[in-house]
């Protein structure tokens, strides 16, 4: 009997649950924290969201999900003029069917039986997708693809790979990682524990004094106030980054219903001077990690310093890796390779086709982008 697939938009979110069952279901590692759930996809896909509603796209045979596509919208500031863009995520169709399901019916904007988006799922909806959220004035469209989705998104989509953003996810592994992977004695792994704690209060000793006695680091949450008024004083005069005002780090941090984020707040006599966010994360059974998702400091504070800080809260949590997303060769990325963080690959950012991009793409405008700028960490 041959499978046959239908495409459902579901921005209404009607079959929000049988798509996370899906999604959890076949792409959630083992021993993983969960990744999805009702809560998380209404968080960044209804109108709780501050950008406003996004959209979805799943796809169905019978009433059993099979795929989806979804995009969120986000605030951007570009040049100092804000648009609406929207990220596209949850890629996901079944392996187990992908290359045997037919269509219920052909797309009605290509009637090629043979074109993309008729022979896959994945083309399908993503274009679903793409189209509506065009139509309700979203301005450009980006996405952190992994290297299956990669192809289809650049070579058959109409998306490209932004070479300005030239992000790498810079990890440091810890004694934890070293005693899972290798057998070593205690003792050994004891003298190497000794050694990397070393590195880190040399640091932060060195460090320190740059700042003064004067910066208090405290764990909760700044006022609104004081988040906005950071913002204003930090935000881009030229270039492209989200829009990361009160709102923004209220819905996306506090808010979050799966993940729990540590807050750390810098001040120097009463002022916020600084803002950083990290959460620590269970990736399987056996592995856990600290991402640092996102900060926003003044020039005065050493991010050295900030890391230090955060590595310095997370010891006793016995994470194995700590990461964090930075620009090649910038100063960012310098500091954390003088606390042992080495580049582990690049992570692709990539944009749709269309005459915002292109005037991006001609002007060469960087991207300020953290960990926290994809709504899957």
């Amino acid at each position: 009997m041959e499978l046959v697939w239908r495409t459902v938009d579901d921005d209404q979110l009607q079959f929000i649950q049988e798509t996370v069952a899906f999604l959890q279901s076949e792409f959630c590692p083992a021993g993983a924290e969960p990744m999805w759930s009702a809560e998380y996809m209404r968080w960044k896909l209804s109108e709780w969201n501050p950008a406003g509603a996004g959209h979805i796209s799943i796809a169905l045979i019978e009433d059993k999900v099979v795929g989806v596509v979804s995009l969120t919208r986000k605030r951007v500031l570009i040049n100092g003029t804000q648009y609406i863009v929207g990220e596209v995520g949850d890629s996901y169709s079944s392996s187990t069917i992908r290359r045997t399901a037919k269509p219920e019916l052909l797309s009605i904007f290509n009637s090629d039986p043979n074109s993309y988006v008729n022979k896959s799922i994945f083309g399908r909806l993503a274009s679903n997708v793409r189209r509506r959220a065009e139509e309700s004035g979203v301005d450009l469209i980006y996405g952190t693809p992994n290297a299956n989705a990669y192809p289809g998104w650049t070579k058959r989509l109409g998306y490209f790979d932004y070479s300005e953003s030239n992000n790498y996810i810079y990890t440091r592994p810890t004694t934890f990682l070293i005693g899972a992977k290798f057998n070593i004695s205690k003792n050994v792994l004891g003298v190497i524990s000794g050694f990397d704690e070393s590195v880190r209060r040399l640091i932060s000793f060195i460090l320190y004094p740059v700042l003064s006695s004067q910066v208090i680091l405290t764990s909760a949450m700044p006022a609104s106030e004081e988040i906005d008024s950071l913002w204003h004083e930090l935000k881009l005069k030229t270039g492209m980054s989200l829009v990361r005002d009160a709102a923004y780090w209220s819905h996306r941090y506090m808010e979050h219903p799966l993940a729990k984020y540590s807050w750390f707040a810098f001040r120097r006599d009463d002022r916020l001077i600084g803002l950083a966010t990290a959460r620590l994360i269970r990736m399987s059974d056996s592995r856990r990690s600290v991402l640092i998702a996102e900060w926003m400091i003044r020039k005065d504070i050493s991010f050295g310093y900030v890391l230090a800080e955060i590595m310095r809260y997370f010891s006793n949590e016995s994470p194995h890796t700590y990461s964090i997303l930075a620009e090649k060769d910038s100063e960012n990325a310098n500091q954390a390779k003088r606390q042992l963080f080495f580049a582990r690959s690049r992570l692709p950012v990539i944009f749709s086709e269309g005459p915002l991009s292109e005037n991006l793409k001609k002007k060469r405008t960087k991207f300020d982008f953290f960990l926290g700028t994809c709504d899957a960490v």
